[in-house]
This record gives structure tokens, sequence and C-alpha cells, in this order.
């Protein structure tokens, strides 16, 4: 809250005029004609607010942090033992909403040089951004004070305690409805806001509203105020509305290739309806990022959850749990391949298998979804900014799945309705059966692994389904808070490959040729190539599992924790900033658990 009661420097006003702070500028002044004086300067000011809401093109390829399935090798304070109100420094964004008010409050000026529909399609962008914003600090925080204006000593609101959640959702659907009806610029190359892009962000907020609600038993604001705008049922049904709005546009619909999606130098705008792109001046570092010491893996638990081609489970085959690498991905879904290394992956035209010993990838499943199959600067893959290949950040399968989803949860997705969404992911991924129909047994892995109070087997499959298909897209840890699991952020385990025995050698891919050599001594001179230490050193670790043993990765000094009243799944409000409440006579609400 510090930075609503700072003057700041007005972000709108920066790429026209010199800096300047908002409380020097009054309804006349020629720096704010500037900014509003014509569509070209509007377009300007509201470029500015991109940079802080959407992902850099580096975030969207590495949004996904520790969790239950990916690990880390450093943890946010959040789901670590002692975070609280005082280790809490931040309670942000409130300088983003300040100058998007600002912006608006400009373009209702008399300073403001367009009308009508070209108005209306810059403030409902404004608008659009303001939504964005809120909706994130909906899910940091849940109940936080509402602004729809610029602050000044006049509306003497600078010490306004917390708002219903409820009521700041009511306000976001205001504001993205605007933007749907009004926002009339296009996106040929799907980098920019666009109407779609309003309702992709609609369809996102009410999901995940709704089950928050639902499944962390949240009834009122905490001030006590029961919600009197949306039931948990109105909320899907918005979700499911706003996503019913992209899928009936005709404008969007999965593309044939799957890999392909996270590896070519334009976006596939057929599926992606906002992405990060590439430029001659603007270069990703995927290929660094998850091939160079980074210990970056998946973990064999989620590994295990994608299905058979042919839409069975694999841990419904016998023997799955011992089996080793070599064979584990066969008859698998297709969609493995094109996000870790599986057998027979060739890397700027060898066959490689995971880089376990350099610690690219320690639990042997290393991640390729967003780097291109080659070095991309030609010789190796220390340096970084060199892809040119694009990340999508919004796109029609999240759509898809997330209709899915809220009809579900209200009773309402009919066959018809699983076969053109789920069905249809499924189908692109090349799986081939279980598509026209709807699931009627709760798979038992799922439910042991990951969802113990899940009972509906359509929406559990949906829940697979999501973390397979959109796997490191960033939505992993808000699912899982979401949907009342944040206990897996902290007790998942980091599981890796099976390997038939310690000081052996090991062919993983089954070309006859030995790829690994585990040991938790020293290897003798003829595996020294190959070796691969086991003894906690390097965070790697070695269990029996059956007839074999299995890698387990951890960082030295694990301290990862979840509170059994479930309150992390929403932020601390920092303790400095109830207690500059306090010193000015006000109150500011603290979330339970804190």
């Amino acid at each position: 809250m510090k930075n609503i009661l700072k003057t700041i420097a007005c972000a709108a006003i920066v790429s026209v005029a010199a800096s300047c702070e908002i409380s020097e500028f009054t309804p006349n002044d020629l720096g704010e004609g500037m900014v509003v004086s014509n569509a070209t300067n509007i377009q300007m000011a509201l470029n500015t607010f991109y940079v802080s809401r959407f992902p850099s093109l580096t975030e969207a390829y590495s949004s996904e942090g520790g969790s239950d399935y990916a690990i880390a090798t450093s943890l946010g304070n959040r789901f670590t033992a002692g975070y609280d109100s005082k280790s809490e420094t931040e309670f942000g964004g409130w300088g983003t909403i300040r100058d998007i008010n600002y912006f608006l409050s400009l373009m209702e000026s008399d300073a403001c040089g367009v009308y009508g529909a070209e108005k209306a399609n810059f403030v409902a962008q404004g608008r659009f951004f303001r939504a964005l914003k809120y909706f994130e600090l909906v899910m940091q925080y849940g109940d936080v004070p509402y602004f729809d204006h610029v602050i000044t000593a006049v509306s003497n609101d600078e010490f306004k305690d917390r708002d219903s959640r409820d009521y700041v959702m009511l306000k976001i659907n205001e504001d993205l409805d605007y933007a749907m009806a009004n926002i009339t610029a296009e996106s040929k190359d799907a980098t920019s806001v666009t109407k779609y892009v309003a309702a992709f962000v609609k369809m996102r907020a009410n999901l995940y509203e709704a089950s928050f609600r639902k499944y962390n038993d949240v009834k009122a604001s905490v001030l006590g105020k029961s919600f009197s705008n949306y039931t948990v049922e109105d909320l899907y049904a918005e979700a499911a509305s706003a996503a019913k709005f992209i899928m009936d546009s005709g404008k969007f619909s999965l593309a044939s290739s799957y890999r392909a999606l996270f590896t070519s130098k334009a976006l596939d705008t057929k599926e992606v309806i906002l992405g990060a792109a590439t430029s001659a001046t603007v270069m990703g570092s995927q290929n660094t990022y998850y091939n160079n010491k980074n210990q970056k893996s998946l973990v064999r638990n989620f590994i295990n959850t994608y299905l058979m081609k042919d839409g069975t489970p694999y841990t419904a085959k016998s023997g799955y749990a011992t089996e080793t690498f070599a064979t584990e991905f066969a008859d698998r879904d297709p969609r493995l391949a094109a996000i870790v290394r599986t057998p027979g992956y060739k890397y700027s035209g060898k066959v490689v298998v995971p880089s376990i010993a350099d610690l690219s990838a320690p639990l042997g499943y290393q991640i390729i979804k967003f780097c291109v199959d080659e070095c991309p600067d030609g010789a190796n893959d220390t340096k970084g900014g060199s892809n040119s290949n694009c990340v999508p950040i919004y796109r029609y399968a999240e759509v898809l799945l997330a209709y899915a989803e809220a009809q579900a949860e209200l009773g309402k997705l009919s066959d018809a309705d699983w076969a053109a969404t789920v069905g249809a992911v499924r189908k692109r991924a090349g799986i081939t059966g279980g598509l026209a129909t709807k699931p009627s047994s709760v798979g038992n892995y799922l439910k042991t692994n990951y969802f113990p109070n899940v009972t509906d087997a359509t929406i559990m499959e949906i829940r697979r389904e999501r973390a397979c298909e959109l796997c490191l897209e960033g939505q992993r840890t808000n699912d899982l808070l979401r949907w009342g699991c944040g206990e897996l952020l902290a007790k998942a385990e980091w599981t890796g490959i099976n390997f038939p025995a310690l000081d052996r050698p090991f062919d993983a891919d089954g070309d006859g040729e030995a790829d690994y050599y585990f040991t938790v001594s020293k290897a003798a001179d003829e595996y020294k190539d190959i070796a691969v230490k086991v003894d906690g050193s390097t965070g790697i670790t070695s269990v029996p599992n059956g007839s074999v043993q299995q890698l387990v990765f951890d960082i030295p000094a694990n301290n990862r924790y979840w509170a059994a009243d479930g309150h992390l799944a929403l932020r601390a409000l920092p303790y400095s900033e109830i207690d500059l409440y306090t010193k000015n006579g006000k109150t500011l609400t603290q979330n339970p658990g804190y």
C-alpha cells in the first residue's frame, strides 16, 4: 500500500514527455494534453502497461518454479517454513493501479483528442489492464482495497480497508465486459490486446475465483461480509460464458502440432490468442536455460500421469512403477516426446540422453518444451539470447479445458462437450481412445497421489489433462491453490528415472551403449566419463524401488512447507503496512492465519 500513498512517476507520460509526478498535473496541463491528444500518443501510453502486465519472453518460458511436478534449487519464501507477515515485504501493484486510473481519468478529460468508438476502444484497453492487475491481486491476497479513481487529498481514501473479493470480482467483470464489447483493435501476430484477450482473462479469473471459493471453503470476506454478487455457480457460469465467447468467434482452433507451438519463429495465430514474440533485437535463452546445469527436471510421479496413446492410464499397466527410461515412454501420449528428452531424441543431429551428471536434468526428465532441437547459436548452449522461437502466453487449448472444467463443475458437461474440448485436445496430441465420451471411473493413481477428495471422474480427468497440456506454462501452482491442494507444493516427492542397480553401467535408451554409471563412491576409470554421483552432494540420491533403484532429488536445505489450515493459499499482508495504517488511526485487516 505504500505505493498508493506516494506520488509516483507517471508511466503514461514517459513516452511523450520528461518524467513527472501525478501530483504535478491539473486537468488542462500541457503534458496531460500530449498524452491523450491523438491516437498515436494514446497508444504509446497504453503500450507502457504491456511491460508490467504480461510476461516477458523470458518469463513466459521460465515462469514455472518448483512445484509438485518440477524441481527447484531455491524456493520463494511463501511456501517455506517461517513465512509470516513480518517476512512479507510486498503488498504490491498499487503504482500500476494508480497509473491506469490516471490514464483513464485523462481519457475522460477535455484534453482527450479522440471520440466515439475510437475513444471507447482505448478506454476499454485501459480498463482491461486494470482488471488484469486486480485479478492478480485477488489471487495473491483475496480481499483488496478497490480503487477506480486516482487517490487525491480530496478523495481522502488512501487508508481504505480491504473490499470484499466478491465486490472486486464484480468490478473486474464490469471492466472485462466493457473491454469485450468495445475493443476494436485486432492483432495479426497475437502480441497485443484484443476483445478475445479480454475474454480469456475473464474466463481465467472467474474459473479461479469459483474453484478457490469452492475448494478452500471461502464464503465471506475477511471483514466477515457474506458474498452478495456471485455464488460459486455464478462464477463458473461466467467462466464458461467467456470461454464460449472465444469458441463461438470462429477465430481460433487447435494448431496441428503441439511441439511447433513452442518452437516456431512466429506465433501460430490459429491457436495463440496472445504470445511473446522474438525479433531482431529481442531473442530468448530457452536452450541455455534448460540445457546448462540449471537443475530443471520434471518428476517421475507426474510423468506417470500421462496416458498411454490409446487413452488408457499408464499406471494401469503391469510393472509400470519399475520401468526404466528405455521402455517407460513406449506407446505413451506423444506430448511427452515434445516436453522432455525421450529415447532417440536428437539434438543438433545427434542422439542424446538426458544430461544428469552436469545437473541439467538431475532426475532424468530433461525439459525441451520451449527449446529448439539444435544449438541456436551454432556452437554451444552457454550463449544466451540466441533463441528465435516465440512463446505462447494465452492459447486456445486452455480455453477448451477451462470451458470443460466450468461446465463439469456445474454438472452440465455433455459427451458432445467432452469430445469438443478435452477430446479435441487429446486428439491433437495423438491420443486415440476415450475421445468421444466422458470417463466413467476415477483414476486411482491421481486419487492416491494428487486429488484424494475428487470423486467425479470427469473433473479428475480434466485436471489430468490440464496438467499435461499446460505443463510448464505457469499455471500449476495457481491450479493447486485454487483446488485446495497447496500441500502438494510441500509434500510431493521429487522422484526420477529408475535404473537397475548402483555401480553398474546403465544403457538408458536401449541402444547398446552405456549412458550412466550411478554410484555413491568413485567410479572405475573405464566409467568415469559417464559416472553420476548419487551421494547427495549435488542433491541427487537414489532409493530402492522394488527390483530397481530410483533417482531422488532435493535441495540441500529443503524447507518446503504447507500449513495444515491452508492459510498459505493467500499471501500475508506485510506487517509494515498494517503498522502504517495503525499509526494513521486506521485498520488494514490481515488474512487469517498470519
